[in-house]
């Protein structure tokens, strides 16, 4: 099984919001601008992460959008189920009952084994999935103990020089 693309660029949305001041939304022009690819396709993902109730939306002229809840509290599971949906690796197409259709119950039985082992196999991988935090993955990333916060609104600052200020502060504060 393969995450399709919008995951990733969802939880770049996501690392995005979490260092983002919290007073601040974030602007999906901005966010665009960050990600690349389509401007449309990154609304939609924003979309689905406002849905999940992952993110929240402010229109208006100081709108845009932020975390709906804290990075402690949002898991990697959250974010394959906003973008993905409900996890299905077994695809069941029916091949069981077409190879063995003249010897019953075998179809039915072997269906419902392989259904059952990847059922089993899918709410492991959610499980794990649900232990990994997007906060972790951000202090883990940064190598830092608490996740750093700047305004990415604002064009005519040096990111890049502002958050390697910030991290330097903070890893010699260790």
């Amino acid at each position: 099984m393969q995450l399709a693309k919008s995951f990733e660029q969802a939880a770049c949305v996501l690392v995005l919001l979490a260092t983002q001041r919290p007073d601040i939304p974030l602007t999906s022009d901005v966010i665009h601008e960050r990600i690349g690819g389509s401007a449309s396709y990154i609304r939609k993902i924003i979309r689905k992460l406002v849905v999940a109730d992952l993110v929240a939306s402010t229109s208006g002229n100081n709108g845009g959008v932020q975390l709906a809840r804290s990075p402690e509290s949002i898991s990697i599971k959250d974010v394959v189920l906003a973008i993905e949906g409900p996890l299905h690796t077994f695809p069941d197409r029916g091949y069981f009952d077409q190879v063995f259709k003249d010897v019953q119950p075998v179809a039915d039985e072997g269906t419902k084994v392989v259904n059952g082992i990847f059922s089993q196999a899918d709410q492991l991988w959610l499980q794990f999935l649900s232990e990994q935090k997007i906060a972790a993955l951000i202090k883990d990333l940064l190598a830092v103990s608490q996740i750093p916060v700047l305004n990415w609104n604002n064009q005519s600052e040096d990111k890049m020089g502002q958050l390697n200020q910030i991290l330097a502060r903070m890893r010699t504060a260790k």
